[in-house]
């Protein structure tokens, strides 16, 4: 009785606000506890109902020494649809009235509105202080960055960090709920066109706050008793219907829109995208890893939880995720949009005398085109792509600036007229191949030991401006246009007998001929900055940069004489490890020890065995989130890195708090303490109970190079290295398929790789001794066998084995290195050749 009574005092300001944390706080206790909550709890809510102030409100007052100026709202506060949140509306829209959302159950008859405002920033302002003004509660700020996260600007910049907000910036503020009329069936909306993609969290309302999100700042869960399991929330969402497929496309802001089929050869590129940013990265750099644009980033996720296996609904499921999007289409398609929730193909534009596009999308149409036969080619590396393009080099220069005059699958013509002979060249294949399987049996040619059968040459597109003296050869060419050979398309002026369409600025297709409706197909589109993004990453992919760069320094050689490219062949001989770093266990100093390198496995009390492996996926996929991350992360960011489906992300992140302390608690015996902190919204692992190996790679790591560089440092330096690379047994969560987990996974990697290079590159200046060389080479060979295909890594082991005269040891690297490039279609650095080339002509002479 006396702790319910202390905790109904001290809540009182959120029971005034809302007095459901009354029946929240009860549905949390045992039954003991929830009988004197109802005693004491019964009684206050009696007498708030009986007394109950107009406005009650928990401001947060500055924190001491902080100085901000008093700055009211200049920008009048518009109320906007919850549909237009995530981009700057205009202003006859911003001007129309709210209409109600549902973001959470209600009783029956009643519907739970969510009224948004549109609010501009004004110099001074923070989301502190505006959702002090607006929320009434200062600490309500991570649900305005949650609902304007990642929306682009009019100055086109985007809000990425809650810390920093530009005078000018339009902001989503969800200002209260409001009852509306029942109704019975879901409204319809206005917009006709399919919906884009799955609802983020920063682009709904925010779902109602749950007893957790009231406590007090900085309070833990430790006060929070752990309720009997209930099944209720898992019976709820079992009930729900849940859709059968997905959306087939994704939305990125206001103005760009792609199908899952390219984002899949995005994802695709983003590998090659890694690995050339390990090729191409020295190892003295102290930058951070260049990141993926927010876009490609977004679609490679997308694209990665498409292509997972669809699992059955389970109704125990502690952490629901959204629906995926739909699966990609085949290897090498392409597709122009979507139609009826579904990728319509290239196909869809061989009209017999061509298509002409027209109207203010045309261009964002034809840029994501284009788009989308690149990314089609990354799908098929290290094969030919199946469908290429020729464009004039002008207009190719307007659409994707920055690209080579051959890449991949585009071919940028030097005028319209070479883009015509291509075309004309590429139908007379077609016609060659199809003569040949006419007039001569397969088994004839293919059976000759001189020649190969020839492949189709696939389809080929061709985009141009029409002018007055191409026009009857473009004309000729439109009329031999058919599906898997040639396709011509037009943009702005139409060739005589071609059908026409118009887009308009939201990609939607209106074409009288075909008798369309306005609104039944949807081209992707993409803006002058996304299409930047996307070429971008596509070049860096193969190595290559759009605009001038510095070109790092090239490796020495050891005999510049010598260039031949040695033919690669198997070892079968493993080379003897000197000295190899041996994974061990370090002392466990706290009571839960959470592994991250290699799968996640906890450990409890020093034990030898890892406890909890009997958790679930998505609770050991929240623990190494929270170890990635080890200052917190808010709730929002959690439900979106972790894809929680929308509406259910607060009852998902309790049961996976819930989860966590059942498996620790039993591990430990540890009962008064909370081992994932609730600070307000932010999450984070209690550094008090909970060490992770990658908090211990860190710092050492740290400590390896802040010294400065002299004898002692470097042995210094050698041993720290030594001792985060013990930490490093594998990969981050290895063997996880983690939607958000790539981008840390490289990071931590090009982390452990940078410091063996630097070790390296210290022991081949300073001339070291043989045991020096036999410990620096384990380190190599430690982080070679987790990343075979690591260049740089075998470029310095290859040189340290030859110093050592272990030139059997050096070829091995070697073979190992090229064989694993060789599957990504890559070869060898003409550096990584020339080190082996002397060595392999005496081989050869053996």
């Amino acid at each position: 009785m006396v702790r319910e009574t202390i905790w109904y005092a001290t809540h009182l300001p959120q029971l005034l606000r809302d007095r459901h944390a009354h029946h929240e706080h009860v549905a949390g206790l045992s039954v003991k506890g929830s009988l004197a909550a109802l005693c004491i709890g019964t009684l206050v809510v009696a007498l708030i109902g009986l007394w109950r102030p107009e406005t009650a409100s928990a401001q947060q007052p500055l924190s001491p020494g902080e100085v901000r100026p008093d700055t009211a709202a200049t920008a009048p506060l518009i109320p906007v649809s919850i549909q237009h949140a995530a981009v700057a509306e205009p202003a006859s829209a911003r001007a129309a009235t709210t209409r109600p959302t549902s973001t959470r159950s209600t009783p029956p008859g009643e519907v739970e509105a969510v009224r948004h405002v549109e609010y501009t920033v004004v110099e001074g302002d923070t989301l502190w202080d505006i959702a002090r003004m607006h929320l009434g509660d200062a600490l309500k700020w991570p649900r305005i960055y949650a609902l304007n996260k990642d929306r682009f600007q009019g100055d086109g910049a985007r809000l990425t960090d809650p810390d920093l907000i530009r005078p000018g910036w339009q902001l989503t503020i969800p200002i209260g709920r409001a009852a509306a009329p029942p109704t019975t069936s879901p409204p319809v909306p206005a917009d006709p066109a399919p919906a884009a993609t799955p609802t983020r969290p920063s682009q709904t309302a925010p779902a109602p706050p749950t007893l957790d999100q009231r406590k007090n700042t900085g309070r833990q869960e430790g006060g929070e008793h752990t309720p009997a399991p209930s099944v209720r929330h898992d019976e709820a969402t079992a009930q729900k219907p849940s859709p059968q497929q997905g959306p087939a496309a994704i939305s990125f802001g206001e103005a760009s829109l792609i199908g899952i089929t390219a984002a899949a050869g995005l994802l695709a590129a983003r590998r090659y995208w890694y690995w050339h940013q390990h090729r191409q990265r020295e190892p003295g750099q102290e930058t951070e890893v260049p990141a993926l644009s927010p876009l490609v980033d977004k679609a490679a996720q997308a694209a990665h939880a498409a292509a997972r296996p669809r699992q059955p609904v389970d109704a125990h499921l502690l952490a629901p995720r959204r629906t995926p999007s739909q699966q990609p289409r085949p290897t090498g398609t392409v597709t122009i949009g979507v139609q009826e929730d579904a990728e319509v193909s290239l196909d869809e534009l061989a009209l017999p005398g061509g298509c002409a596009w027209r109207g203010p999308g045309a261009e964002g149409a034809a840029r994501a085109l284009l788009a989308g036969v690149l990314t089609a080619a990354e799908r098929q590396r290290p094969g030919p792509p199946r469908v290429t393009a020729v464009v004039p080099h002008d207009l190719a220069e307007s659409l994707l600036p920055g690209l080579p005059a051959q890449f991949t699958a585009l071919t940028q013509s030097a005028n319209l007229a070479e883009a015509v002979r291509a075309a004309e060249q590429h139908l007379i294949a077609h016609a060659r191949i199809h003569d040949k399987h006419d007039t001569a049996p397969a088994a004839a040619w293919q059976a000759s030991p001189n020649s190969a059968p020839e492949t189709e040459p696939g389809t080929l597109l061709l985009v141009a401006t029409p002018d007055a003296a191409h026009t009857g050869q473009l004309q000729a060419l439109a009329s031999r246009s058919k599906p898997a050979t040639l396709i011509v398309l037009t943009l702005g002026t139409s060739l005589p007998g071609s059908i026409s369409w118009h887009i308009a600025d939201d990609g939607t297709v209106t074409s009288e001929r075909r008798g369309q409706a306005p609104g039944t197909l949807r081209l992707f589109h993409l803006t002058p900055e996304a299409g930047r993004d996307v070429t971008e990453v596509l070049l860096t992919a193969h190595g290559q940069r759009p605009r001038l760069r510095v070109l790092p320094a090239p490796a020495p050689r050891p005999d510049s004489e010598h260039s031949g490219t040695p033919t690669a062949t198997p070892a079968d001989d493993e080379p003897p490890h000197p000295n190899a770093v041996e994974p061990s266990r370090p002392a466990q100093t706290k009571p839960v020890r959470l592994h991250v390198f290699g799968p996640v496995t906890l450990y409890a009390r020093g034990h030898q065995d890892p406890v909890g492996t009997n958790l679930r996926n998505e609770v050991h996929e929240f623990l190494a989130l929270l170890a990635a991350h080890p200052t917190g992360l808010i709730a929002s960011d959690i439900a979106d890195k972790l894809h929680l489906a929308t509406g259910s992300d607060q009852n998902a992140l309790k049961n996976l708090r819930r989860a966590v302390r059942r498996a620790l608690r039993a591990a430990t015996g540890i009962t008064a303490q909370e081992f994932v902190l609730l600070q307000g919204e932010l999450h984070k692992l209690n550094p008090e109970l909970v060490e992770t190996d990658l908090a211990d790679f860190s710092r050492s790591l740290k400590e390896a190079f802040s010294a400065p560089d002299t004898e002692e440092a470097r042995a210094n330096s050698f041993s720290a290295v030594r001792d985060a690379l013990s930490h490093y047994r594998g990969p981050f969560a290895h063997g996880s398929d983690y939607l958000w987990a790539d981008t840390i996974r490289e990071h931590l990697t090009m982390k452990a790789t940078d410091a063996a290079l630097r070790l390296a590159r210290q022991a081949e200046r300073a001339g070291a001794t043989p045991r020096e060389l036999d410990a620096v080479l384990a380190l190599l060979e430690h982080l070679g066998g987790l990343h075979p295909d690591h260049e740089r890594l075998a470029q310095h082991a290859i040189r340290l084995y030859q110093t050592a005269g272990r030139h059997d040891a050096a070829w091995h690297i070697y073979t190992r290195l090229t064989r694993h490039l060789t599957e990504l279609g890559i070869e060898p650095e003409p550096a990584t050749q020339a080190l082996i080339a002397p060595h392999t002509r005496t081989r050869q002479m053996r």
